[in-house]
């Protein structure tokens, strides 16, 4: 919360947001309390509605930053990189693994626990309310978050999807040409 309230003054009407997956639904948040020119949400979500589901994955983010509050942060890195959504990320395993590697442990963990899916709230019945243009990205390979894009544009009055094909959960690194030419707004 307090690191929303610290960007909400910095975002106005000119704004454009990008959220790459748990970004996402952070720049959605941002884009639902104030009014911003366009937003872009990859791989993103707008939340769990059921309450049970939501309760299972806070159990399933605090496992994970107890590994970091120990200090494992290569167990964690081998478990995030188990996560089905990122199989297709395996081909940049290496270098991935080398950045993950030089997170901090406590910033992750604090993240997991504050800003995880379980954590914050579903926006789907806000969707209808946002006025701002929005660009849904995901991999035509991420099957889950590719239904959800689809929901999502369902819903949201102003919405264009791209779905990119060859990408799982991470279509700028898995295929960035076409990731950058789903940039484009109605072709501007």
């Amino acid at each position: 919360e307090a690191c929303l309230d610290a960007l909400e003054p910095l975002i106005d009407e000119r704004t454009t947001l990008f959220g790459y997956s748990m970004g996402a639904r952070i720049a959605l948040d941002l884009a639902l309390r104030r009014p911003v020119a366009r937003l872009v949400l990859e791989s993103g979500t707008a939340g769990i509605e059921d309450e049970a589901e939501r309760v299972r994955r806070r159990a399933d983010d605090e496992e994970l930053a107890r590994l970091l509050d120990k200090g494992d942060m290569l167990e964690f890195v081998r478990r995030w990189e188990r996560h089905p959504a990122l199989a297709s990320l395996r081909d940049f395993a290496d270098s991935l693994r080398a950045e993950r590697l030089r997170h901090r442990p406590a910033g992750l963990a604090s993240a997991l626990r504050k800003l995880g899916t379980g954590a914050q709230p579903s926006y789907w019945a806000q969707l209808s309310s946002l006025r701002a243009p929005v660009t849904l990205i995901a991999g035509e390979r991420d099957e889950k978050f590719a239904a959800i894009a689809r929901r999502m544009h369902s819903l949201l009055p102003q919405s264009e999807l791209r779905l990119i094909d060859g990408a799982g959960h991470a279509p700028h690194i898995e295929q960035p040409q076409s990731f950058l030419g789903a940039l484009r707004w109605n072709g501007s």
